[in-house]
Parts: C-alpha cells; sequence; structure tokens
C-alpha cells in the first residue's frame, strides 16, 4: 500500500507564523498608543492657543472700553467706565473674569503706563506670558489711543 502525502503546514511552521503574527500585533498597538499620546498633545496645544486669543480679544475690547486699574494686593484688574465694572481675578493657574474661567496658567505679568513698567495702578498696556504645553507664548494688550490723547497731555 502506498501511503499518501497531505500537503500541510508542519507544527513548527505554524508557531513560527504565531510568534511572528504575536509581535507584528503588540508592535501595531504601541505605535497606535504612541500616535494616540501626540495627537492629545496636539489638541492640548490647540485648545491652549485657542483660550489665548479669546482671552486676548476680550481683554483687548475691555482695554479700549474702560479705564483700566491694576490692585496688586488682590492681584485683580478693574475695568472701570460709566456704565459698568469688569473684574479679572488672576489666580496661579487660571483667570476669571465675571463668569468666565479661562485655565492659563501665567508665568510673567508686566503692566505698563505710557511706556513705563508700573506694578499697580492705572495701567494702559500689559503683556501676559502663558506657560503652554510645548513653549511659552506672550501676548500684548494695549489700549489703542489717538492724536488728541497725547496732544490733551
Amino acid at each position: 500500500m502506498k501511503t499518501k502525502k497531505v500537503d500541510a503546514f508542519t507544527i513548527s511552521e505554524l508557531l513560527v507564523v504565531l510568534v511572528i503574527s504575536s509581535i507584528v500585533i503588540s508592535l501595531t498597538f504601541i505605535v497606535l498608543g504612541l500616535v494616540q499620546k501626540q495627537i492629545s498633545q496636539i489638541q492640548k496645544g490647540y485648545q491652549d492657543q485657542q483660550e489665548i486669543l479669546v482671552l486676548k480679544r476680550i481683554l483687548l475690547k475691555d482695554m479700549n472700553l474702560h479705564q483700566v486699574f491694576f490692585n496688586s494686593k488682590e492681584n485683580r484688574l478693574s475695568c472701570i467706565n460709566s456704565l459698568d465694572t469688569i473684574q479679572y481675578h488672576f489666580k496661579p493657574d487660571y483667570i476669571v473674569r465675571e463668569l468666565d474661567t479661562f485655565k492659563l496658567k501665567i508665568i510673567s505679568k508686566q503692566l505698563l503706563l505710557e511706556n513705563r513698567v508700573v506694578t499697580s495702578g492705572w495701567i494702559d498696556a500689559m503683556q501676559l506670558e502663558f506657560a503652554q504645553y510645548f513653549t511659552a507664548k506672550k501676548v500684548f494688550i494695549y489700549k489703542v489711543k489717538d492724536a488728541a490723547h497725547y496732544l490733551n497731555q
């Protein structure tokens, strides 16, 4: 009697394929985790950028519609005009404006009046430096003054 040999894989060949496949799959999951981590870091940086831009736009509007006074003891910025008063409270990890909260960490704050640095009192410009995920971001906010302001001095 003649035996017929069946074409098939041996158990050792199947084990080698199984080991190689598991290595490839585990590497894929590791790379996927790294990519997801980078995407979340990019999203965090983008959200911080957007929050800084919104704060800058609101501060610029408030500075140009109000007289601005900074109280260094309370770390509070008051925007005052005849209709209303808007308060900004600067905390270590966030800024509170009325009912809004900006989750931004301030590294440094420089207050200016007529191009001179002041620590407290009336101001017409300010520079804020924020700690972001990758880098620090500086913004400069100032009150726009027309020629009549300088002629009347």
